[in-house]
C-alpha cells in the first residue's frame, strides 16, 4: 500500500485503520521502516490545499451577506396554536372556543342569569414556525461551515506554529538526540514549512477568523436555536424557495458545493460523529514510535499486534508496557513504567465530545492507574487533555512527556537521568544531570501536604514572551512554552514558566 494517506478519505484518520487491517502485526523494526516509506504519522498540507482553501474561503465570504440576511429575517410559516388561557388574556375566540368551554366544566368560573362565565377559554394564537425544510437545511449548512472553519483553523495554527516557533537547533545539547531522527522520519520535507507560504498562511487564517466571527455572532438567533434541534435526515432537494429566493439560492449552491454535486445527498446533524477506532489506531502507532525514539528498546524481532497491543520495552532499568484498552466503545492505552515502583498512566482517546466522568470511572474501576488523561485531536485548554493530532509535529513529544513523568515517579532512587541515561547529582531534594541539564525537584504541596515532582532545564532562561498572537491565544502560547522547554516539563506551566502543582492546581514558591 503505497502512500495510502494521499488517497481521498472522508476522515483523515481512516487510513490508519485500513493500514492495520491490511497488516496489523509487525515488529518495531518493521514499523520504523514503514515510517520511512509509506506510513506518515505527520502530514503537512500540500500546495494545492492552500490554493483550494483560499478559493473556498472566498466563495464562503461572498455568500456571507445572504446568510446574515437569513439569520435576521428567515422565511417562516404561520402556524395556528391552540392555547387555554385565562379569560382576561384571551383576544381572539371562535366557535371552537365556545364548544370547548361547554365541554369542559372545570374551566367554568360561574353560572349566572346572564349565562356562563368561563374562567379560562380556548384561544388560537398564530406563531411563526421556523422549522421548515429550507431553514433546517440552512442550519445544517451553518454547522458544516463552522466545522470546516474549525478544522482548517486548527491545521493552519499548527503549520504557523511550526514555522514560527519550532526551531531545530542541532547544537542544542539540552534537546533529545533522537528528536532530530524522529523529525526526519515523520516528515523529511518538514523544513519546507519553515519558510514557504507564510504570507498565504496569514491570509487564509485572517479569512477563517472573519467567517468564524460572523457566524458565531448569529448563533443566538431563533432560526438557529430552533432548527439545530432537528435530528432528522434530509435529502437535498431544489425546492421553490431554493430556486426563487435570492438568499436561499446561495444556501442551496453552497450545500451542493460541499457535497461535490452528488445526485442524492443525505446529510445529518450528526455529520461529526466519527468512529474513534481509526484515531485510536493512529495513537497506538505514534505511541510505540515515540517510546522507541525516547531511548526505550523494543525487541527487533518480536511481532506487535497493533489492534490488540501489548508491547514491552526497556531502558537502563526502566521497564515499559503499552497495552490497548477497550470498554463500551471507548479506546485507550495503559502506559505502565516500572523501576523501583510502578507508575501507570491511562490514556483514553476522544474524537469529538469530551468523555464524561462516568465513562472515565468505568476505566478507573477496572485499571489501577495513577493518572487518567484524554488524548484528543482538538485544541482544548484542559489539564487532563493531551493534544495528539496528525497535523501537529509535536504530538509524539507530548507522549514522550507522559513517559518522562511516569519514569520519574517510578524511580525512587534518582541515580540515573531518565532523559539521557547519565548519572544524576543530588543536592538536597534536587537532582540534576550535568550532560542534558535536566533538573528534577521534589516538592510538598502546601495545600494537600502530598509530594510531587517538577522538572526544568538548568542554566537556561525561560522563553521570551512574543507579543501579538501568543498573548491573545493561550493555547498557542502553551505550545510555544512547552517547545522552549523541549517538552521537558512534567507539570503545566504558568505564563511566566512557573510549574503548577498537580495536586492543588496552584503555584508554590
Amino acid at each position: 500500500m503505497n502512500n495510502f494517506l494521499q488517497q481521498e478519505y472522508k476522515d483523515e484518520y481512516l487510513p490508519f485503520g485500513e493500514f492495520l487491517k491490511e497488516k496489523n502485526t509487525f515488529s518495531y523494526a518493521e514499523l520504523d521502516q514503514c515510517t520511512l516509506q509509506n506510513l506518515n504519522l505527520f502530514i503537512l498540507p500540500n500546495d494545492e490545499y492552500f490554493l483550494s482553501l483560499l478559493a473556498s474561503l472566498n466563495k464562503i465570504i461572498q455568500s456571507l451577506p445572504a446568510l446574515k440576511r437569513i439569520f435576521t429575517k428567515p422565511i417562516t410559516r404561520l402556524q395556528d396554536v391552540n392555547n387555554i388561557l385565562p379569560t382576561e388574556s384571551v383576544r381572539v375566540i371562535n366557535n371552537q372556543s365556545v364548544v370547548h368551554a361547554s365541554l369542559h366544566s372545570q374551566l367554568w368560573g360561574d353560572i349566572t342569569e346572564e349565562g356562563l362565565k368561563p374562567r379560562k377559554l380556548l384561544t388560537i394564537d398564530r406563531q411563526e414556525d421556523y422549522e421548515i425544510y429550507e431553514n433546517v437545511a440552512f442550519v445544517r449548512l451553518v454547522r458544516l461551515l463552522l466545522d470546516f472553519v474549525n478544522k482548517n483553523t486548527a491545521h493552519l495554527k499548527d503549520v504557523m506554529y511550526a514555522c514560527r516557533d519550532l526551531q531545530v537547533n542541532l547544537l542544542d545539547r539540552t534537546n533529545h538526540l533522537n528528536y532530530f531522527l524522529a523529525i526526519g522520519k515523520l516528515h523529511i520535507s518538514y523544513a519546507r514549512a519553515q519558510n514557504e507560504y507564510a504570507a498565504l498562511y496569514e491570509q487564509c487564517l485572517e479569512k477563517l477568523f472573519f467567517i468564524s466571527k460572523t457566524l458565531h455572532s448569529k448563533l443566538n438567533t431563533p432560526i438557529y436555536r430552533i432548527c439545530k434541534k432537528n435530528k432528522s435526515k434530509l435529502t437535498l432537494k431544489k425546492t421553490n424557495i431554493f430556486r426563487l429566493h435570492k438568499d436561499y439560492r446561495q444556501v442551496y449552491a453552497l450545500l451542493k458545493w460541499f457535497h461535490k454535486d452528488k445526485e442524492e445527498i443525505l446529510f445529518s446533524p450528526e455529520y461529526d460523529d466519527f468512529d474513534c477506532l481509526p484515531y485510536a489506531n493512529y495513537c497506538s502507532l505514534l505511541t510505540v514510535f515515540a517510546a522507541g525514539h525516547f531511548n526505550f528498546q523494543f525487541s527487533s524481532t518480536k511481532k506487535l499486534n497493533f489492534l490488540k497491543l501489548n508491547a514491552n520495552a526497556e531502558y537502563s532499568g526502566w521497564k515499559l508496557n503499552i497495552k490497548s484498552l477497550e470498554k463500551d466503545g471507548i479506546y485507550g492505552l495503559l502506559l505502565s513504567v516500572n523501576k523501583e515502583t510502578t507508575y501507570r498512566i491511562c490514556l483514553l482517546f476522544c474524537r469529538n465530545e469530551p468523555l464524561s466522568a462516568k465513562q472515565i470511572q468505568t476505566f478507573q474501576k477496572e485499571y489501577e492507574a495513577e493518572e487518567y488523561r484524554i488524548a484528543s485531536p482538538l485544541e482544548q485548554l484542559d489539564t487532563n487533555n493531551v493534544y495528539i493530532s496528525l497535523f501537529d509535529i509535536d504530538s509524539f513529544r507530548r507522549i514522550q512527556q507522559l513517559l518522562l513523568r511516569a519514569m520519574i515517579y517510578a524511580d525512587t532512587s534518582h541515580t540515573l537521568c531518565p532523559f539521557c541515561g547519565h548519572s544524576l547529582k543530588q543536592e538536597d531534594a534536587v537532582y540534576s544531570c550535568p550532560v542534558c541539564q535536566t533538573k528534577i525537584s521534589q516538592w510538598i504541596c502546601d495545600e494537600t501536604n502530598q509530594p510531587y515532582y517538577t522538572t526544568s532545564i538548568a542554566k537556561s532562561s525561560f522563553l521570551k514572551r512574543q507579543k501579538g498572537e501568543l498573548d491573545k491565544n493561550k493555547f498557542l502560547f502553551h505550545k510555544y512554552a512547552e517547545s522552549q522547554m523541549h517538552y521537558r516539563n512534567i507539570t503545566n506551566l504558568t505564563a511566566n514558566g512557573t510549574p503548577i502543582c498537580p495536586k492543588c492546581g496552584k503555584t508554590h514558591t
